[in-house]
Protein backbone atom coordinates (compact mmCIF):
# COMPACT_ATOMS: atom_id res chain seq x y z
CA UNK A 1 0.00 0.00 0.00
CA UNK A 2 1.01 3.55 -0.59
CA UNK A 3 -0.01 6.63 1.23
CA UNK A 4 -0.14 9.88 -0.95
CA UNK A 5 -0.60 13.03 1.12
CA UNK A 6 -0.47 16.58 -0.38
CA UNK A 7 -2.24 19.63 0.44
CA UNK A 8 -4.27 22.35 -0.40
CA UNK A 9 -5.94 25.91 0.73
CA UNK A 10 -9.28 24.65 0.00
CA UNK A 11 -11.78 23.63 2.44
CA UNK A 12 -13.02 20.89 0.50
CA UNK A 13 -10.92 17.59 0.65
CA UNK A 14 -10.55 14.54 -1.63
CA UNK A 15 -9.82 10.67 -0.97
CA UNK A 16 -8.83 8.67 -3.38
CA UNK A 17 -8.58 4.80 -3.46
CA UNK A 18 -7.12 3.77 -6.51
CA UNK A 19 -5.70 0.65 -7.76
CA UNK A 20 -3.57 -0.96 -11.23
CA UNK A 21 -6.72 -2.30 -12.16
CA UNK A 22 -8.35 -1.26 -15.53
CA UNK A 23 -9.64 -3.00 -18.23
CA UNK A 24 -6.57 -4.09 -19.63
CA UNK A 25 -5.97 -6.46 -16.41
CA UNK A 26 -9.52 -8.29 -17.38
CA UNK A 27 -7.34 -10.42 -20.12
CA UNK A 28 -4.80 -11.73 -17.37
CA UNK A 29 -6.96 -13.45 -15.38
CA UNK A 30 -10.06 -14.64 -18.51
CA UNK A 31 -12.35 -12.07 -17.08
CA UNK A 32 -15.72 -10.98 -19.02
CA UNK A 33 -14.72 -7.40 -20.88
CA UNK A 34 -16.11 -4.85 -18.93
CA UNK A 35 -15.97 -6.90 -15.31
CA UNK A 36 -13.59 -4.27 -14.03
CA UNK A 37 -16.21 -1.71 -14.90
CA UNK A 38 -19.20 -3.98 -13.35
CA UNK A 39 -16.87 -3.91 -10.05
CA UNK A 40 -16.54 0.06 -9.76
CA UNK A 41 -20.93 -0.12 -9.58
CA UNK A 42 -20.61 -3.21 -7.36
CA UNK A 43 -18.47 -1.53 -4.52
CA UNK A 44 -21.59 0.97 -3.60
CA UNK A 45 -24.03 -1.80 -3.31
CA UNK A 46 -22.93 -2.88 0.36
CA UNK A 47 -20.97 -4.05 3.13
CA UNK A 48 -21.07 -5.66 6.35
CA UNK A 49 -21.90 -2.90 8.19
CA UNK A 50 -23.81 -0.69 5.65
CA UNK A 51 -26.04 -1.33 2.32
CA UNK A 52 -26.07 0.67 -0.53
CA UNK A 53 -28.88 3.68 0.89
CA UNK A 54 -27.10 3.99 4.48
CA UNK A 55 -23.93 4.71 2.46
CA UNK A 56 -25.32 7.78 0.15
CA UNK A 57 -27.22 9.13 3.35
CA UNK A 58 -24.02 9.03 5.67
CA UNK A 59 -22.05 10.68 2.76
CA UNK A 60 -24.80 13.46 1.81
CA UNK A 61 -25.08 13.96 5.27
CA UNK A 62 -21.55 14.92 5.68
CA UNK A 63 -21.90 17.00 2.95
CA UNK A 64 -19.74 14.99 0.89
CA UNK A 65 -19.85 13.75 -2.82
CA UNK A 66 -18.70 10.06 -3.94
CA UNK A 67 -17.80 8.66 -7.45
CA UNK A 68 -15.41 6.63 -9.04
CA UNK A 69 -14.42 5.84 -12.50
CA UNK A 70 -12.44 2.84 -14.55
CA UNK A 71 -10.73 3.12 -17.40
CA UNK A 72 -8.13 0.95 -19.70
CA UNK A 73 -5.37 1.37 -16.87
CA UNK A 74 -6.93 1.99 -13.51
CA UNK A 75 -9.87 1.81 -11.23
CA UNK A 76 -10.54 4.38 -8.09
CA UNK A 77 -13.22 5.29 -5.73
CA UNK A 78 -13.21 8.23 -4.31
CA UNK A 79 -14.95 11.56 -1.88
CA UNK A 80 -14.91 14.66 -1.93
CA UNK A 81 -16.19 16.51 1.49
CA UNK A 82 -15.66 19.53 3.95
CA UNK A 83 -12.79 19.03 5.31
CA UNK A 84 -13.80 19.01 8.93
CA UNK A 85 -15.73 15.51 7.69
CA UNK A 86 -12.64 14.13 6.18
CA UNK A 87 -12.07 10.79 9.10
CA UNK A 88 -15.64 9.43 8.73
CA UNK A 89 -15.80 9.45 5.01
CA UNK A 90 -12.19 7.72 5.28
CA UNK A 91 -14.41 5.35 6.91
CA UNK A 92 -16.93 4.56 4.67
CA UNK A 93 -14.63 4.36 1.59
CA UNK A 94 -12.51 2.11 3.41
CA UNK A 95 -15.52 -0.24 4.54
CA UNK A 96 -16.63 -0.03 0.72
CA UNK A 97 -13.94 -0.27 -0.91
CA UNK A 98 -11.90 -3.59 1.26
CA UNK A 99 -15.53 -4.97 2.78
CA UNK A 100 -17.94 -5.57 -0.14
CA UNK A 101 -20.68 -8.18 0.57
CA UNK A 102 -21.99 -7.55 -3.14
CA UNK A 103 -25.37 -8.46 -2.67
CA UNK A 104 -26.90 -11.08 -5.06
CA UNK A 105 -30.18 -8.58 -5.77
CA UNK A 106 -27.96 -5.42 -6.57
CA UNK A 107 -25.70 -7.29 -8.55
CA UNK A 108 -28.49 -8.12 -11.04
CA UNK A 109 -30.65 -4.79 -10.65
CA UNK A 110 -27.04 -2.87 -11.46
CA UNK A 111 -26.14 -5.22 -14.47
CA UNK A 112 -29.13 -4.03 -15.89
CA UNK A 113 -27.99 -0.21 -15.25
CA UNK A 114 -24.75 -1.11 -17.05
CA UNK A 115 -26.52 -2.41 -19.79
CA UNK A 116 -28.50 0.72 -20.49
CA UNK A 117 -24.93 2.76 -19.69
CA UNK A 118 -23.47 0.83 -22.35
CA UNK A 119 -26.62 1.08 -24.76
CA UNK A 120 -26.56 4.86 -23.86
CA UNK A 121 -23.18 5.76 -24.90
CA UNK A 122 -24.11 4.29 -28.39
CA UNK A 123 -26.55 7.61 -28.98
CA UNK A 124 -23.40 9.99 -28.58
CA UNK A 125 -21.63 10.45 -31.87
CA UNK A 126 -18.36 11.21 -30.06
CA UNK A 127 -18.78 7.98 -28.51
CA UNK A 128 -20.30 6.27 -30.99
CA UNK A 129 -16.98 7.07 -33.36
CA UNK A 130 -14.28 6.97 -30.56
CA UNK A 131 -15.93 2.75 -30.52
CA UNK A 132 -15.09 2.23 -33.74
CA UNK A 133 -11.67 3.98 -34.51
CA UNK A 134 -10.19 2.91 -31.63
CA UNK A 135 -10.50 -0.99 -32.54
CA UNK A 136 -9.30 0.55 -36.30
CA UNK A 137 -6.25 2.61 -34.18
CA UNK A 138 -5.10 0.20 -32.02
CA UNK A 139 -4.28 -3.53 -31.72
CA UNK A 140 -3.47 -3.56 -27.57
CA UNK A 141 -5.85 -3.51 -24.60
CA UNK A 142 -6.71 0.31 -25.69
CA UNK A 143 -8.97 -1.11 -29.17
CA UNK A 144 -11.09 -2.65 -25.93
CA UNK A 145 -14.29 -0.62 -24.88
CA UNK A 146 -14.25 -0.39 -21.14
CA UNK A 147 -17.72 -0.61 -20.69
CA UNK A 148 -17.79 -3.75 -22.17
CA UNK A 149 -20.70 -5.15 -24.81
CA UNK A 150 -24.23 -6.12 -24.24
CA UNK A 151 -23.23 -9.84 -24.53
CA UNK A 152 -20.33 -9.83 -22.33
CA UNK A 153 -22.10 -7.64 -19.58
CA UNK A 154 -24.74 -10.39 -19.56
CA UNK A 155 -22.46 -12.65 -19.16
CA UNK A 156 -21.14 -11.54 -15.44
CA UNK A 157 -21.60 -13.42 -12.46
CA UNK A 158 -21.41 -11.58 -9.18
CA UNK A 159 -18.60 -14.66 -8.59
CA UNK A 160 -16.75 -13.14 -11.15
CA UNK A 161 -16.96 -10.03 -9.55
CA UNK A 162 -15.82 -11.19 -6.40
CA UNK A 163 -13.31 -12.81 -7.77
CA UNK A 164 -11.68 -9.69 -9.73
CA UNK A 165 -11.87 -7.60 -6.65
CA UNK A 166 -9.66 -10.28 -4.75
CA UNK A 167 -7.00 -10.88 -7.57
CA UNK A 168 -6.60 -6.68 -8.04
CA UNK A 169 -7.92 -4.85 -5.74
CA UNK A 170 -7.20 -5.68 -2.38
CA UNK A 171 -5.54 -3.63 0.36
CA UNK A 172 -1.85 -4.17 -0.23
CA UNK A 173 -2.14 -3.05 -4.04
CA UNK A 174 -3.76 0.18 -3.03
CA UNK A 175 -2.67 3.90 -3.54
CA UNK A 176 -4.35 6.07 -0.97
CA UNK A 177 -4.47 9.36 -2.07
CA UNK A 178 -5.65 12.24 0.03
CA UNK A 179 -5.65 16.01 -0.63
CA UNK A 180 -6.40 18.45 2.50
CA UNK A 181 -6.02 21.22 4.43
CA UNK A 182 -5.18 19.35 7.34
CA UNK A 183 -1.81 18.71 8.39
CA UNK A 184 0.07 15.68 7.08
CA UNK A 185 0.88 14.22 10.51
CA UNK A 186 -2.93 14.26 11.29
CA UNK A 187 -3.81 13.09 7.51
CA UNK A 188 -1.25 10.31 8.13
CA UNK A 189 -2.74 9.34 11.58
CA UNK A 190 -5.81 8.77 10.11
CA UNK A 191 -4.77 6.78 7.15
CA UNK A 192 -2.99 4.23 9.31
CA UNK A 193 -5.90 3.94 11.04
CA UNK A 194 -8.62 3.32 8.73
CA UNK A 195 -6.24 1.80 6.11
CA UNK A 196 -3.41 0.42 7.35
CA UNK A 197 -0.15 1.37 7.26
CA UNK A 198 1.72 1.75 4.02
CA UNK A 199 4.83 0.18 2.79
CA UNK A 200 5.58 2.00 0.00
CA UNK A 201 5.07 -0.95 -2.46
CA UNK A 202 2.22 -1.65 -4.78
CA UNK A 203 1.68 -4.40 -7.76
CA UNK A 204 3.18 -3.39 -10.68
CA UNK A 205 4.76 -6.21 -12.51
CA UNK A 206 1.66 -7.13 -15.13
CA UNK A 207 3.25 -6.94 -18.89
CA UNK A 208 1.88 -5.31 -21.92
CA UNK A 209 2.53 -4.32 -24.84
CA UNK A 210 2.65 -1.18 -27.11
CA UNK A 211 0.00 -0.63 -29.53
CA UNK A 212 1.23 -0.99 -33.67
CA UNK A 213 -0.09 1.09 -35.71
CA UNK A 214 -1.02 0.14 -39.72
CA UNK A 215 -0.60 2.11 -42.76
CA UNK A 216 -2.87 4.80 -43.68
CA UNK A 217 -6.27 3.87 -44.25
CA UNK A 218 -9.85 5.01 -44.37
CA UNK A 219 -12.98 4.19 -41.84
CA UNK A 220 -16.22 5.31 -43.12
CA UNK A 221 -19.09 4.69 -40.77
CA UNK A 222 -22.90 5.47 -40.22
CA UNK A 223 -25.32 6.84 -37.74
CA UNK A 224 -28.64 7.83 -37.53
CA UNK A 225 -29.87 11.32 -38.78
CA UNK A 226 -26.52 13.29 -38.31
CA UNK A 227 -26.72 16.97 -40.13
CA UNK A 228 -22.99 17.52 -40.08
CA UNK A 229 -20.80 14.82 -41.27
CA UNK A 230 -18.11 13.84 -38.14
CA UNK A 231 -14.21 13.90 -39.23
CA UNK A 232 -11.62 12.24 -36.83
CA UNK A 233 -7.72 12.49 -37.90
CA UNK A 234 -5.30 10.05 -35.65
CA UNK A 235 -2.31 9.44 -36.13
CA UNK A 236 0.04 7.96 -33.39
CA UNK A 237 2.04 9.72 -30.57
CA UNK A 238 4.23 8.97 -27.70
CA UNK A 239 3.53 6.89 -24.67
CA UNK A 240 2.75 8.15 -21.27
CA UNK A 241 5.58 9.94 -19.65
CA UNK A 242 7.34 10.73 -22.27
CA UNK A 243 10.27 13.12 -22.64
CA UNK A 244 8.58 14.52 -25.88
CA UNK A 245 5.19 15.30 -23.63
CA UNK A 246 5.97 18.77 -22.78
CA UNK A 247 6.81 19.72 -26.67
CA UNK A 248 3.50 17.88 -27.76
CA UNK A 249 1.45 19.81 -25.42
CA UNK A 250 3.02 22.92 -27.08
CA UNK A 251 2.45 21.56 -30.84
CA UNK A 252 -0.86 20.24 -29.86
CA UNK A 253 -2.04 24.32 -28.58
CA UNK A 254 -0.40 26.02 -30.96
CA UNK A 255 -2.07 24.01 -33.64
CA UNK A 256 -5.45 23.08 -32.22
CA UNK A 257 -6.53 24.74 -28.95
CA UNK A 258 -8.66 27.96 -28.37
CA UNK A 259 -9.70 30.38 -30.49
CA UNK A 260 -6.19 31.61 -31.19
CA UNK A 261 -5.15 28.54 -32.62
CA UNK A 262 -3.84 27.81 -36.39
CA UNK A 263 -6.78 25.70 -37.03
CA UNK A 264 -9.51 27.81 -36.24
CA UNK A 265 -8.23 31.09 -37.51
CA UNK A 266 -8.02 29.01 -40.73
CA UNK A 267 -10.63 26.72 -41.12
CA UNK A 268 -13.50 28.79 -39.15
CA UNK A 269 -12.28 32.52 -39.15
CA UNK A 270 -11.02 32.62 -42.17
CA UNK A 271 -13.11 30.10 -44.61
CA UNK A 272 -16.48 29.77 -42.54
CA UNK A 273 -15.98 26.06 -42.69
CA UNK A 274 -16.35 24.61 -39.69
CA UNK A 275 -18.33 25.67 -36.42
CA UNK A 276 -15.63 24.40 -34.16
CA UNK A 277 -11.99 21.92 -34.96
CA UNK A 278 -9.59 21.49 -32.21
CA UNK A 279 -6.24 19.67 -32.13
CA UNK A 280 -5.63 16.72 -29.00
CA UNK A 281 -3.54 14.13 -27.78
CA UNK A 282 -4.14 11.71 -25.39
CA UNK A 283 -1.30 9.04 -24.23
CA UNK A 284 -1.35 5.86 -22.04
CA UNK A 285 1.24 3.82 -20.80
CA UNK A 286 0.98 1.77 -23.71
CA UNK A 287 -0.44 4.01 -26.52
CA UNK A 288 -0.82 7.27 -27.56
CA UNK A 289 -2.57 9.42 -30.27
CA UNK A 290 -2.80 12.86 -31.66
CA UNK A 291 -6.01 14.01 -33.29
CA UNK A 292 -7.81 16.32 -35.17
CA UNK A 293 -11.09 16.74 -35.56
CA UNK A 294 -14.13 18.60 -36.90
CA UNK A 295 -17.74 18.23 -38.30
CA UNK A 296 -19.39 20.42 -41.24
CA UNK A 297 -21.66 19.82 -43.88
CA UNK A 298 -20.94 17.21 -46.98
CA UNK A 299 -19.83 19.84 -49.31
CA UNK A 300 -17.39 21.38 -47.36
CA UNK A 301 -15.40 18.07 -46.16
CA UNK A 302 -12.86 18.43 -49.20
CA UNK A 303 -11.72 22.27 -48.66
CA UNK A 304 -11.64 21.64 -44.87
CA UNK A 305 -9.24 18.60 -45.73
CA UNK A 306 -7.16 20.46 -47.98
CA UNK A 307 -6.68 23.19 -45.23
CA UNK A 308 -5.77 21.13 -42.56
CA UNK A 309 -3.38 19.11 -44.89
CA UNK A 310 -1.36 22.45 -45.26
CA UNK A 311 -1.50 23.51 -41.81
CA UNK A 312 0.25 20.34 -40.72
CA UNK A 313 2.87 20.17 -43.33
CA UNK A 314 3.68 23.89 -42.73
CA UNK A 315 4.09 22.83 -38.54
CA UNK A 316 6.29 20.37 -39.32
CA UNK A 317 8.83 22.52 -41.92
CA UNK A 318 8.34 26.20 -40.34
CA UNK A 319 9.83 27.05 -37.13
CA UNK A 320 7.41 28.86 -34.60
CA UNK A 321 7.68 32.30 -33.76
CA UNK A 322 8.41 33.15 -30.09
CA UNK A 323 5.29 35.08 -29.91
CA UNK A 324 3.08 32.06 -30.22
CA UNK A 325 5.26 29.64 -28.16
CA UNK A 326 4.93 31.80 -25.26
CA UNK A 327 1.29 32.18 -25.70
CA UNK A 328 0.72 28.60 -25.94
CA UNK A 329 3.15 28.24 -22.82
CA UNK A 330 1.18 31.08 -20.94
CA UNK A 331 -2.38 29.31 -22.10
CA UNK A 332 -1.11 25.57 -20.77
CA UNK A 333 -0.12 27.35 -17.45
CA UNK A 334 -3.16 29.13 -16.61
CA UNK A 335 -5.49 25.72 -17.90
CA UNK A 336 -2.93 23.66 -15.97
CA UNK A 337 -3.30 25.72 -12.69
CA UNK A 338 -6.73 26.33 -12.57
CA UNK A 339 -7.37 22.18 -12.95
CA UNK A 340 -5.02 21.61 -9.64
CA UNK A 341 -7.22 24.41 -7.80
CA UNK A 342 -8.94 21.69 -6.59
CA UNK A 343 -8.36 18.89 -4.12
CA UNK A 344 -9.58 16.49 -6.34
CA UNK A 345 -7.15 17.63 -9.15
CA UNK A 346 -4.49 17.46 -6.78
CA UNK A 347 -5.34 14.09 -5.60
CA UNK A 348 -5.96 12.54 -8.90
CA UNK A 349 -1.96 13.97 -10.31
CA UNK A 350 -0.69 12.53 -7.00
CA UNK A 351 -2.74 8.93 -8.04
CA UNK A 352 -1.07 8.98 -11.18
CA UNK A 353 2.37 9.94 -10.14
CA UNK A 354 2.62 6.88 -8.17
CA UNK A 355 0.73 4.43 -10.69
CA UNK A 356 2.51 5.71 -14.20
CA UNK A 357 5.51 7.44 -13.07
CA UNK A 358 4.59 10.89 -14.62
CA UNK A 359 6.08 13.74 -13.14
CA UNK A 360 5.61 15.59 -10.18
CA UNK A 361 3.34 18.67 -11.07
CA UNK A 362 6.24 21.39 -10.63
CA UNK A 363 8.30 19.26 -12.60
CA UNK A 364 5.60 18.87 -15.03
CA UNK A 365 5.37 22.53 -15.66
CA UNK A 366 9.20 22.99 -15.55
CA UNK A 367 8.96 21.19 -18.79
CA UNK A 368 6.77 22.94 -20.35
CA UNK A 369 8.88 25.97 -19.77
CA UNK A 370 11.69 24.19 -21.04
CA UNK A 371 10.42 23.48 -24.88
CA UNK A 372 12.04 25.13 -27.44
CA UNK A 373 11.12 26.09 -30.91
CA UNK A 374 13.10 23.51 -32.67
CA UNK A 375 11.43 21.08 -30.16
CA UNK A 376 8.18 21.53 -31.69
CA UNK A 377 9.30 21.43 -35.10
CA UNK A 378 10.79 17.59 -34.26
CA UNK A 379 7.83 16.65 -32.21
CA UNK A 380 5.29 17.50 -34.94
CA UNK A 381 8.02 15.30 -37.73
CA UNK A 382 7.88 12.59 -34.76
CA UNK A 383 3.56 12.39 -34.47
CA UNK A 384 2.45 13.59 -37.74
CA UNK A 385 2.96 10.81 -39.57
CA UNK A 386 1.55 10.88 -42.84
CA UNK A 387 1.89 6.87 -43.74
CA UNK A 388 -0.27 5.87 -39.95
CA UNK A 389 -3.37 8.20 -40.16
CA UNK A 390 -6.71 6.91 -40.18
CA UNK A 391 -8.86 9.20 -41.49
CA UNK A 392 -12.35 8.24 -39.90
CA UNK A 393 -15.87 9.90 -41.69
CA UNK A 394 -18.87 9.38 -40.09
CA UNK A 395 -22.22 10.50 -42.19
CA UNK A 396 -25.85 10.17 -41.27
CA UNK A 397 -27.81 7.42 -42.59
CA UNK A 398 -29.29 9.91 -45.34
CA UNK A 399 -26.16 11.11 -46.65
CA UNK A 400 -24.60 8.12 -46.99
CA UNK A 401 -27.20 6.53 -49.10
CA UNK A 402 -27.10 9.70 -51.53
CA UNK A 403 -22.86 9.27 -51.20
Amino acid sequence: MIHVISKTHSRIATIIVAFNAGARVEAIGGYNPGIAHMLEHSLFKGTATRDSVQIQREIAFLGGHSNAFTSHESVAYYITVPYENLEPCMDILSDMVFNPVFPEDEFLKEKEVVKEEEASSKDDPTMYIWRNFSEEFFDNYLAEPVLGTQETISNFTNDEVRRFHSQFCQRKDAIVSVCSVLKKKDVKELLNKYFGKQNGKIKKSYKFKDSNYLDSRYLELTKGDLEHTYLWMGMPAVNMASKWDGAIQLLITILGRGMDCRLFTEVREKLGLVYGISANYSDWQHGGLSMIEFSTREENIEETLETVDKELKMIKTSMPTEEEVQRAKNKIRSSFYAAIEDSYSIAYWETKRRLFDIPAIDEYMNNIESVTRQDIIDVANLIFDEDRQLLTVCRGNDEAQQG
